[in-house]
């Protein structure tokens, strides 16, 4: 069951999975000198609310996260106003998937 920002934000720390579309609009923010397991990227929740989401991961940027058409997040705001997410699940568009796995002809 999907939460919304707004949801969530009523309830720091506790652990919610959100599910909405990747903010084009929004650069996303990887810097791996600084934390190579943080990349921070902008959601819009089902309710139109867009947040930054700061992801602890240990494989670093996800790969295709630019082209993805919905994104599920898990993770809790913490008490200074930042949603914090600890997993992402990505659902790309199949013609970006038979675009990668495509074998050209030679």
């Amino acid at each position: 069951d999907s939460a919304t920002f707004s949801e969530a934000r009523n309830e720091p720390g506790k652990k919610v999975k959100i599910t909405g579309t990747f903010d084009k609009t929004h650069a996303v923010q990887y810097n791996p000198e600084v934390d190579a397991n943080l990349t921070s990227f902008h959601v819009i929740d089902s309710k139109g609310e867009t947040m930054m989401v700061q992801l602890q991961d240990d494989k670093g940027k996800p790969m295709g996260l630019e082209q993805s058409e919905s994104v599920t997040i898990e993770g809790s705001f913490h008490n200074d106003g930042t949603f914090h997410s600890t997993h992402l699940l990505m659902k790309c568009p199949s013609k970006y998937n038979e675009q990668k796995h495509q074998l050209s002809a030679s």
